[in-house]
């Protein structure tokens, strides 16, 4: 029996019509959420990604502006450029666009951002936050994935969830998300030795190690939830991690590689873009 799909544009758009409500109370308190998006250089697919994310904000009413500078520009006129939007009080959320050219250290650039205005999640504060079990702004991905398990029903806590991948932007960070809920987790990568051994006492499986049809069906328990947050582009057309059709046939729950998790990343992000807003109004009363 095939695995149900998750729809994840039908779940982010739900999330959207939330968002209008609290977003609409937030224009009653003269506050209009803001986002600003600074983009370096001319990577193609970065470019698509920011339209994606600009749409969302303009659709639900939000203010974005988006900063482009060419690939050459300093790292200094970058954190120049950080530093006012992190000074800009009408400016409620902040993202800079991966990847950045070389000559740039990712992690100062990343650091460099007001972690009260970090709706991507990668400030070492908030990741601390996450460590320890507090309240941060979380990850936009992750945030997407556990969004997704709780929309189906699907029970988190003493489950076993494997995570293959280890990035600062999903494998993790989902990780301590899960344990924060009570599961039990093991978390694997690429370099993982007999990783299907692993993979296949997952009751939850989530992918995103950025390698095209990693997992086939042996390597899946028969009516595990499979997230695929992998995406491969070959001559043209994306892959997910996740041999879909293979291991349709054996998962309970799937996500496909367009129209699963991306959709909901993005939701994700125009949550905690609302989430920073309202904490800012909620600041500036108690000032």
């Amino acid at each position: 029996m095939s695995a149900t799909i998750i729809d994840g544009r039908k779940i982010a758009n739900e999330v959207y019509e939330e968002l209008g409500g609290r977003i609409a109370e937030l224009n009653k308190k003269g506050v209009i959420p803001r986002v600003a998006i600074v983009e370096v250089g001319d990577d193609e697919m970065s470019k698509r990604y920011v339209s994606l994310k600009e749409n969302a904000a303009i659709r639900l009413g939000m203010e974005c502006v988006t900063y482009h500078l060419v690939a050459s520009s300093t790292q200094e006129r970058l954190l120049e450029l950080i530093a006012r939007l992190n000074a800009d009080e009408s400016v409620h959320g902040m993202l800079v666009q991966m990847p950045l050219p070389e000559h740039m250290d990712t992690k100062a650039v990343l650091d460099a951002i007001d972690p009260e205005k970090d709706i991507d999640g990668l400030h070492f504060t908030n990741a601390g936050k996450l460590l320890n079990g507090e309240p941060a702004i979380i990850a936009c991905t992750p945030r997407a994935i556990i969004h997704m398990l709780d929309r189906i029903g699907v029970d988190i806590e003493s489950r076993h969830t494997v995570v293959v991948g280890k990035s600062i932007l999903v494998g993790r960070p989902i990780a301590m998300c899960f344990l924060n809920r009570s599961a039990t987790v093991s978390v694997c990568h690429t370099k993982t030795q007999n990783l299907g051994e692993i993979t296949r006492n997952a009751d939850i499986l989530i992918v995103a190690a950025g390698s095209a049809k990693l997992i086939k069906a042996d390597m899946v328990k028969d009516g595990a939830v499979v997230i695929d947050v992998g995406q491969t582009n070959i001559d043209g057309k994306l892959y997910g991690d996740v041999d879909f059709d293979e291991v349709v046939e054996k998962a309970s729950y799937i996500t496909k590689v367009t129209g699963g998790v991306g959709p909901m990343t993005v939701a994700m992000l125009m949550t905690n873009l609302v989430d920073c807003a309202e904490n800012a109004a909620a600041r500036a009363r108690h000032e």
